[in-house]
């Protein structure tokens, strides 16, 4: 079992490069083969009013819980982790996302475990939020 890094007040960030070939990858794991707002620009276009398909936010959900599992163990996290976002803009093909995190809170559970909630945001190559939340899971 990873051991977590109790020392640290910040996440390791967890940088993407967004194609619509990553897109269309991931939304092939979790919904039929149906045309959508994630893989279809046209539909898109008709239902969001945008010029591209969007990345779904469960891409953003599974980059935090990557740098969450970095940061404290994948055991701890898979055991108790949470992540819980809320989405801010459209991420797009071309766009790269990083994800940051600062730890907000440390608090002594009755089992002996301690329960870490981090502050997390996701971010474009520009700088813009395009979510945010807070992530936890008991160590």
């Amino acid at each position: 079992m990873a051991s977590p890094r109790l020392d640290s007040e910040t996440l390791p960030i967890v940088t993407k490069h967004i194609t619509q070939d990553v897109i269309n990858q991931f939304e092939a794991c979790g919904i039929l083969n149906r045309a959508n707002i994630h893989n279809d620009p046209e539909l898109a276009s008709k239902r969001l009013g945008t010029t591209y398909a969007i990345a779904s936010g469960r891409m953003s959900i599974a980059f935090c819980t990557e740098a969450m599992r970095k940061f404290i163990g994948a055991d701890h996290f898979h055991r108790s982790g949470n992540v819980n976002l809320k989405f801010l803009r459209p991420v797009k093909h071309g766009d790269t996302v990083s994800v940051h995190g600062q730890v907000n809170s440390r608090e002594a559970q009755d089992d002996g475990s301690t329960l870490i909630t981090v502050d997390v945001y996701c971010e474009n190559q520009n700088g813009d939020k395009t979510a945010v939340g807070q992530a936890s899971a008991r160590v």
